[in-house]
């Protein structure tokens, strides 16, 4: 009970710190742009949360304290805008972020989007091999959907051809996942924070030119009793390697200074789903060539495989939901890395201790792991219960988590949630056990 009231009354103080400035910049919003907001139909909620560390403390991450998503439909033309205040409590610090902001237009052929998007991909719920073109936020890795994921400027055409439908999207500037370091709350690297310890670290920028374009597309296909999808994507991986600086002259890599780059990495991949019974299959693959012409870079798998396969259900008030994930590498490039204090073997450089760069966002903790979901509403969705665990089958860590949300009015909600990670010492997810936290949030939808 003591962990509850004080998660309320920080609830309540995150509200009465952001209502403010939020009121403020709604009102000059609507005074610049009320005849455009007049035509837009608009829908968001306001969602105060406190997450309670194992310790009794308040978890220092950001959340969205509010999202706002406006629509504009026309014959021809629509607008769509979606926008969210990131709160901080340690920081006492409000964000705004223009997550979406596109224009679509309708043809006879099919729609055309143009601005800034979130374009999600695959067949399976959650963990999509072939979903590459957006990059993920981690703070939010735990959200379903296109929440975790976020906008990147583009342009994108969904065109039908028959029974064919052809997705293209062109994307000209590259934008890599945002990723938790130095954040003791979220130690997704582990105690330190940080996967490069005291170790001058510099970051090698994707060079904003028409050569370095991003580039997908995606064709499916309807059969008889499976829809089948096959997609290519060529670009960047969104994740950092760390790659140790080479001596230009000896040609010798110095461990003592690392740089990060972005990789060009090419994507084939494939999904389907088909029903038996009251089950949907779903199976989804991706297989990533990274570039490394000469194979000597160390850190870098290439190529490798991502896949998973999903059986779901839905019946009544009820979902169930189990998913396989698994990561294949079928060479790792730099094997053997020599430095002139020694040696680094393959041993060293453990295949399974070096995350995915691209594809599902899990695999980035847990590369051959079984995820469970299920959810369930009462009195007719007033009242829901979700659950969900994950289990690294390499090394035997696990995370659990469950929510409670209950609907007071009709617009508000509670939820409560729990969330615990645990296991062997030599998992990813033992590692992340300071994530482990209550949290406490009140909804209100409009």
């Amino acid at each position: 009970m003591k962990i509850v009231a004080v998660a309320v009354a920080v609830a309540v103080r995150g509200a009465k710190i952001a209502i403010k400035p939020l009121i403020l910049g709604l009102a000059l919003g609507l005074s610049a742009t009320g005849p455009l907001l007049a035509q837009l139909h608009l829908h968001g909620d306001v969602n105060p949360l406190v997450r309670i560390t194992r310790a009794q403390r308040v978890m220092d991450l950001p959340h969205r304290f509010v999202t706002i998503e406006g629509r504009r439909q026309g014959s021809s033309v629509g607008m769509f805008f979606a926008t969210a205040l990131e709160y901080r409590p340690g920081r006492d610090s409000l964000t705004l972020e223009l997550r979406e902001a596109y224009a679509e237009v309708y043809t006879g052929l099919g729609d055309w989007r143009f601005g800034k998007q979130i374009i999600t991909w695959g067949a399976a719920d959650g963990n999509n091999p072939t979903d590459n073109i957006s990059p993920y936020d981690f703070y939010y890795l735990f959200l379903p959907g296109a929440s975790r994921k976020m906008g990147t400027l583009a342009a994108s055409a969904n065109l039908y051809l028959g029974s064919l439908n052809l997705t293209a999207v062109m994307v000209p500037l590259f934008r890599p996942n945002r990723i938790p370091l130095n954040e003791p709350d979220f130690p997704i690297f582990g105690a330190s924070g940080s996967p490069f310890g005291n170790l001058p670290v510099g970051e090698i920028p994707v060079e904003r030119e028409l050569g370095n374009s991003e580039v997908a597309l995606r064709i499916g296909l309807p059969l008889s009793r499976v829809d089948l999808s096959l997609s290519y994507f060529s670009g960047h991986d969104r994740m950092f390697t760390p790659i140790p600086w080479i001596n230009p002259i000896s040609s010798m890599m110095i461990p003592d200074s690392i740089t990060l780059h972005y990789l060009s990495t090419q994507v084939i991949g494939g999904d389907l789903v088909t029903f038996i019974g009251g089950f949907a299959v779903r199976a989804e693959a991706a297989y990533f060539m990274t570039e490394d012409d000469e194979g000597i870079l160390p850190f870098i798998r290439n190529p490798y495989w991502q896949y998973v396969l999903q059986l779901d259900y839905s019946g009544g008030q009820a979902t169930y939901m189990a998913q396989y994930l698994g990561t294949y590498i079928t060479k790792l490039d730099g094997d053997d890395i020599y430095y002139p204090l020694g040696t680094i073997t393959e041993d060293d450089n453990e295949r399974d201790n070096l995350p995915p760069k691209l594809g599902m966002p899990f695999a980035a903790i847990a590369q051959n792991a079984v995820m469970i979901t299920a959810s369930r509403d009462f009195s007719d969705g007033r009242y829901s219960v979700r659950g969900q665990t994950l289990y690294d089958l390499d090394h035997g860590g696990y995370m659990l988590g469950g929510q409670v949300t209950v609907g007071l009015e009709e617009a508000f909600d509670i939820e409560v949630g729990l969330t615990m990670l645990g296991g062997d010492e030599e998992s990813r997810l033992y590692a992340m056990r300071d994530f482990s936290h209550l949290s406490l949030a009140l909804k209100y939808s409009f």
